[in-house]
């Protein structure tokens, strides 16, 4: 299953060092120097994994132009470097990834075109650059108990299926995850309404079992996507925590509204949450929209409906809008202020409960249609 390639010839490291030294001086020399990357054995990975496997640092773990299956468990050394080109992990019912990092020894899924990480990978002499969308996804296709902690996973969501997304949750039972203190960046964005970076799914609904934690995901289209009662944990970001300016394209929360007999907290305020369903929100369900939250609303059939007082607990201090209002949360819809919020572009929040049901109207409820 695995070939081994070793990437540093003399004659290879000779052209690299005059390519940095060359790239690293101006006229004037007053550029500092490029140090030069240190390489790392190559170790090339196709097919499947069916038996209990480790990788291990000081390597570089090639996939490229064929999908990976992961059938048993992949255990993920910290330091480890994994480059993608043309290519899925999928991890399947008898396997999981446990690919725990540390804070000094960050595990990487990245492209193959990444020479910041074991350098020149592809013997392309910095021919290539990384790009948004160089390979797929991380596929949870059936994998229960996955564990990825201090992992990096940049320049996925190249499209499959008309979907674009650096990780997938496919399956529900695959919901059973630990994400943290990850990062997933720079992934591509595509049209359609179910690509997101961090793609959750419904199934993405109890924080005991998706537990999702200290991560960030910057350089994105639209960030994450996860059932309207899972409540996210306010230690995610949605910015380079290096560079805060480095945010999403779409920077937003997006909702999948099926609802449930549970209560749920809204409670980020860095990011609107995003809407495209009427929620339609009774029984034992509870909607908490918390202090200074942005909900946005996509379409003029989107909105709120609640069968009694306790469905939908809106705080004074929270905001429900259009997904075209940029002066909550920022330009969602990244257009650049050419569309601008009116009224009916949400349908509303509607009270079902009493003898007359109404609209909730004030002063945080704005372009609505009632």
């Amino acid at each position: 299953m695995k070939t081994k390639f070793l990437k540093t010839s003399s004659v290879m490291l000779f052209m690299l060092f005059t390519v940095s030294a060359i790239i690293s001086c101006s006229k004037e020399d007053t550029a500092e120097p490029i140090p030069p990357v240190p390489t790392c054995e190559m170790i090339k990975v196709s097919g499947k994994i069916d038996k209990p496997t480790v990788w291990e640092p000081g390597f570089v773990y090639v996939i490229e132009g064929s999908d990976l299956r992961i059938e048993s468990v992949l255990t993920i050394k910290p330091g480890v470097i994994v480059k993608v080109k043309n290519a899925r992990i999928g991890i399947y019912e008898d396997g999981k990834i446990l690919a725990e990092g540390t804070s000094e020894k960050r595990i990487i899924f990245t492209s193959l075109a990444d020479d910041r990480y074991c350098g020149d990978t592809n013997g392309d002499l910095l021919a290539t650059k990384p790009e948004k969308g160089d390979w797929v996804s991380i596929n949870l296709s059936g994998t229960v108990g996955s564990v990825f902690k201090y992992v990096d996973i940049f320049y996925a969501g190249q499209s499959s299926g008309g979907t674009n997304r650096a990780v997938d949750i496919a399956w529900s039972q695959s919901a059973s995850f630990t994400f943290d203190h990850c990062r997933i960046a720079h992934t591509m964005d595509g049209p359609r309404s179910d690509s997101q970076a961090f793609y959750g799914s419904s199934a993405m609904v109890d924080d005991k079992v998706s537990k999702f934690t200290n991560n960030a995901l910057y350089d994105n289209g639209k960030p994450i996507y996860f059932n309207a009662f899972y409540t996210l944990d306010p230690s995610n970001v949605f910015h380079n925590p290096e560079k805060p300016s480095e945010k999403n394209k779409h920077n937003g929360i997006y909702l999948y509204g099926t609802v449930r007999d549970k209560s749920v907290a809204w409670n980020i305020k860095e990011v609107p949450y995003v809407v495209n369903q009427y929620f339609q929100v009774a029984n034992a369900s509870t909607i908490n929209i918390g202090p200074n939250v942005t909900v946005k609303f996509m379409s003029s059939s989107a909105g709120l409906h609640r069968n009694a007082p306790q469905n939908i607990i809106l705080n004074p201090t929270a905001v429900l809008t259009s997904y075209k209002d940029d002066k909550q949360g920022g330009d969602t819809n990244a257009d650049e202020n050419i569309t601008v919020p009116t009224k009916g572009d949400w349908t509303g929040f509607r009270n079902a409960y009493g003898g007359s049901p109404s609209w909730q109207k004030g002063p945080n409820i704005l372009y609505a249609a009632n």
